[in-house]
């Protein structure tokens, strides 16, 4: 079905009735030499899968005539990690793109100099939703020192439009479309874990959580290097064997919260540090940084840390509970 601009507006307006309350924007006056809206500025700033998608999903006529944006443009080195590409976006479905589009624009004109330091400092977007921004200093985080979104680098801002303003992102900022047990099912390189959370009982408990939790997910293949050859082994594993090996991958909320770089229970990929961290079950669990990336081992995995093969997905763990949860997917099980 095909959506109208005064459709398009009128959902716009609508959030940002909602988040008029934010006092954050710092009042701008553009050069008058400035023409192009947000959208257009990006594509002429080479956002080449960014425009596109906004343009697929019909949303482009908006950005003529209405308010002022801060749009965060993922790279196209960003959308094609992603699997999206100009072979297939026109193919994707119009109202996945324009929920996972929404989830990168902010209502107003968010200059970063002026964004609040975070740590995951929550910013409405018009998806109804909120992004999690934070900025680390080279003498606190080392290589970890910018501004993140989500987990996702800002590399470069403030490019100005007439109607908004345009950050760069190295990553898709997807929102959370489900539960614990949801988001699993929805990746087919998770199924064994989902098996061992169901086979321990503990999918009730993960998925009504009213707290945050932070998920290391051993893929598939960590399973079976682990002895798990096969979903059958795991459905007829002990779950009280189960039980403790997966409790050493949550983090909760209350462990996230005494890092430095975590509120509100999340631990994005930047915000880990190189120390302990007590698990859902008590466990330790060890993380050293190398270069970028975190990597994590129990007291059973000796030397033979896992990384991060894919970080910072979000899910929810309770209805009632807005904030999401965090899961990073890692390429070994981790032993207690």
């Amino acid at each position: 079905m095909k959506i109208s601009r005064l459709t398009i507006a009128a959902a716009l307006s609508s959030v940002i009735a909602l988040t008029a309350c934010d006092k954050r924007e710092t009042p701008f006056i553009r050069p008058s030499t400035i023409t192009n809206n947000v959208v257009e500025e990006a594509e002429v700033r080479g956002y080449n899968l960014f425009a596109a998608a906004i343009k697929s999903a019909g949303m482009d006529t908006a950005f003529d005539y209405l308010g002022q944006y801060t749009l965060l443009a993922p790279t196209d080195a960003a959308f094609t990690a992603a699997g999206i590409n100009a072979g297939n976006i026109n193919a994707l479905s119009k109202d996945v793109l324009r929920n996972v589009l929404r989830n990168h624009i902010l209502a107003g004109r968010n200059i970063s100099g002026n964004l609040l330091l975070g740590p995951n400092a929550a910013y409405g977007n018009i998806n109804r939703d909120f992004l999690y921004t934070t900025t680390y200093v080279a003498s606190v985080a080392g290589a970890f020192a910018g501004t993140y979104f989500n987990g996702a680098r800002l590399t470069k801002a403030d490019m100005i439009s007439n109607n908004g303003i345009l950050h760069e992102v190295d990553r898709v900022l997807f929102p959370a479309t489900g539960n614990l047990t949801a988001t699993l099912a929805g990746n087919p390189n998770l199924s064994f874990l989902l098996a061992a959370i169901n086979r321990a009982g503990l999918a009730g408990t993960l998925n009504g959580s009213t707290a945050n939790l932070n998920l290391l997910a051993p893929n598939n293949a960590a399973f079976q290097a682990a002895g798990f050859a096969t979903i059958d082994a795991i459905n007829n594993a002990d779950p009280a064997v189960l039980t403790p090996i997966l409790g050493l991958h949550i983090i909760p909320a209350s462990v996230a919260n005494t890092n430095p770089g975590a509120t509100g229970g999340r631990l994005f990929s930047p915000d880990f540090r190189a120390r302990t961290y007590n698990t859902l079950l008590a466990a330790p669990l060890t993380t050293t940084i190398t270069g970028t990336s975190p990597r994590f081992a129990g007291a059973g995995n000796g030397a033979n840390s896992a990384q991060v093969t894919s970080a910072n997905i979000l899910f929810r763990t309770n209805v009632s509970n807005g904030s999401p949860s965090v899961m990073h997917i890692i390429d070994r099980v981790l032993l207690p």
